[in-house]
């Protein structure tokens, strides 16, 4: 998926504009919640998302999403990673 096809999905499913994210090196954040939904499309590095159901790595061009309230810890590999994110 492109930039623009992200963005205009974003808009279509009623998601938030489209936010960068940028994530350092081997960066590991703990599991938690979040009270949005969540929508994103990885541009560089890679994003690893884990939930109770197992990880999934997701490479540039890929997106996510990940429901509001979803336990889950986010991580990246050696380069870090850049996002693009979405919320409602």
């Amino acid at each position: 998926m492109n930039e623009a096809q992200f963005r205009q999905q974003l808009q279509e499913q009623g998601y938030s504009a489209a936010e960068p994210l940028e994530f350092e090196p081997n960066f590991v954040i703990d599991m938690h919640t979040h009270e949005f939904s969540a929508f994103a499309l990885v541009l560089s590095g890679e994003f690893t998302l884990v939930t109770e159901d197992g990880s999934v790595t997701h490479q540039p061009g890929e997106a996510c999403k990940l429901a509001a309230g979803t336990l889950h810890s986010e991580q990246t590999g050696a380069n870090g990673a850049t996002i693009l994110i979405g919320k409602k």
